[in-house]
C-alpha cells in the first residue's frame, strides 16, 4: 500500500508539473485534451453523495451504545465540532481581510429570508429529492440522524445495518481506487487547461491567499489548540508537543491522517493517555476531525468566489461555514478525499467552469497538503489528551 501511495504521489506531482509546462508552452492545444479532465471530474462527482452518506453513517452507528454517545461520544463530538468551527471561522475571517479586504455586504442581507433559506439548505424535507438534486447538506444531516438512530437499536439489528454499510463502503473505496488510476491524466488535463486560461492579474490574489492560509494555520495550531489543551486538558502544550512530535513528523511526511494513526496511538499511550480514550477518540478523530483541512477549504471556497467575481454576503458565508463544518468529515479517510471535497464546494457555490477551479486547487494543494494534515493530527492528539483528562477527572 505504501509503495502504491508513493507511486500515486509521484505520478500526481509529475502530472501537475507537466500540466504547468504545457499550459505555458502550448496553451492553445489544451482544448483538445480538456475532455480527460472532464471525465475525471465527472467520475469524482458520482462518488460524492455515497461517500458522505456511508462514511458519516458508519462514524456514528459504530458507537458501542447510546450511553457511549452521551458520555464519551458527546464530549468527543463537542470537541471536534468546536475546534472545526473555530478553524473554519479563522479561515473565513482571514479570507475577508486578505482576499476580500473586508468587502462583505451585510446590510443588504434580508434576515428573515436568509434564515428561512438557510433552514431549507440544511434540513431535508424529502431525502429522495435531496439525493436526486444533489443537496449535499441534506445528505450530511440525514446521515448523522440515521447513524444516531441506529446506535439505539438492538445489537443484532444494528450489526446487520453496520455490516451492510461497511460492505458498501468497501465497494466505494474500490471505485475510488479505480478512478484514481485515471488521476494523473485527469490532473494533467485540468492543470494544463487552468494554466492556459489563467489571468496573470490573479497572481496577486493567490499571494494574498497563501499569506492568509499561513497565518490561519499558525493561529489554529499555535494558539487555538494549545489554549484548549491548557484550559480544558490542564496540560502544558509545549511538553505535550515534545511528547507527540514523532506522530506529527509522520503526519507531515506522509500527508495521511490514517497512516499516522498507529504512531499517534503509540505516543499517546507511552505518555499516559488511557486506552479507552485512544481506542475511541483517536480513530474517530482520524475519521471526522479535520481542523487543518476545514480551515484550508474555507479559505479556498472564498478564493474561488473572489476569482469568479461573485458577490458574497453574510448569509452565503454562513452557508459556507455550516457546509465546511459538516462535510469536512464526509470524505475523511478517503484517498485524495480533498479533491472530492473541493468538488462538493464548487458545486455548492454554483461556480461556472468548475474544472478550472479544481485544476487551481490541485496545483496549490500539493504545497499545503502536508502542513494541513499535520494540523489535523495535532488536533486529534490534543483532543484525545483533553477528553482523557475530562473522563478521568
Amino acid at each position: 500500500m505504501k509503495k502504491s501511495n508513493n507511486r500515486f504521489e509521484i505520478a500526481s506531482l509529475a502530472a501537475v508539473l507537466l500540466g504547468i509546462a504545457f499550459g505555458i508552452l502550448l496553451p492553445d492545444y489544451s482544448v483538445y485534451f480538456k475532455f480527460m479532465g472532464q471525465i475525471f471530474l465527472t467520475l469524482l462527482k458520482v462518488l460524492i453523495l455515497p461517500i458522505i452518506l456511508v462514511s458519516l453513517f458508519l462514524a456514528i452507528a459504530k458507537l458501542p451504545s447510546l450511553e457511549t454517545l452521551k458520555s464519551l461520544g458527546g464530549k468527543t463530538f463537542l470537541y471536534y465540532l468546536s475546534t472545526t468551527a473555530l478553524a473554519v471561522m479563522t479561515g473565513l475571517i482571514l479570507a475577508n481581510i486578505f482576499i476580500f479586504s473586508g468587502a462583505v455586504d451585510v446590510a443588504t442581507t434580508d434576515t428573515a429570508n436568509t434564515d428561512f433559506s438557510l433552514i431549507e439548505k440544511i434540513f431535508p424535507s424529502n431525502i429522495f429529492a435531496s439525493l436526486a438534486n444533489g443537496e449535499i447538506l441534506h445528505i450530511v444531516v440525514f446521515a448523522l440522524m440515521l447513524g444516531m438512530a441506529v446506535t439505539t437499536m438492538p445489537a443484532k439489528k444494528k450489526a446487520l445495518l453496520v455490516d451492510l454499510a461497511d460492505t458498501v463502503y468497501e465497494a466505494i473505496i474500490i471505485l475510488v481506487g479505480w478512478i484514481l488510476k485515471l488521476a494523473p491524466l485527469g490532473i494533467f488535463s485540468l492543470v494544463w487547461t487552468t494554466i492556459s486560461g489563467f489571468d496573470q492579474e490573479m497572481f496577486g490574489t493567490l499571494t494574498n491567499f497563501f499569506i492568509a492560509v499561513a497565518i490561519a494555520l499558525f493561529i489554529h495550531s499555535c494558539i487555538t489548540l494549545p489554549v484548549i489543551l491548557k484550559v480544558f486538558g490542564k496540560f502544558n502544550p509545549w511538553t505535550f508537543f515534545v511528547q507527540v512530535k514523532q506522530a506529527l513528523i509522520v503526519a507531515f511526511s506522509t500527508a495521511s491522517s490514517s497512516a499516522t494513526l498507529p504512531v499517534s496511538t503509540m505516543v499517546l499511550e507511552e505518555n499516559g493517555v488511557s486506552k479507552q480514550a485512544t481506542n475511541f477518540v483517536l480513530p474517530l478523530g482520524a475519521t471526522l476531525n479535520m481542523d487543518g483541512s476545514a480551515l484550508y477549504q474555507a479559505l479556498l471556497a472564498m478564493l474561488f468566489v473572489s476569482m469568479s467575481g461573485m458577490h458574497i454576503g453574510f448569509d452565503q458565508q454562513l452557508l459556507i461555514f455550516v457546509f465546511v463544518i459538516l462535510s469536512s468529515s464526509g470524505t475523511a479517510g478517503i484517498p485524495s478525499g480533498g479533491i472530492i471535497m473541493m468538488t462538493m464546494v464548487i458545486n455548492l457555490l454554483g461556480l461556472e467552469n468548475g474544472d478550472y477551479y479544481l485544476g487551481l486547487y490541485i496545483m496549490v494543494d500539493r504545497f499545503w497538503d502536508y502542513p494541513t494534515t499535520m494540523i489535523n493530527v495535532w488536533g486529534d492528539l490534543i483532543g484525545t489528551k483533553t477528553i482523557d483528562r475530562m473522563i478521568s477527572a
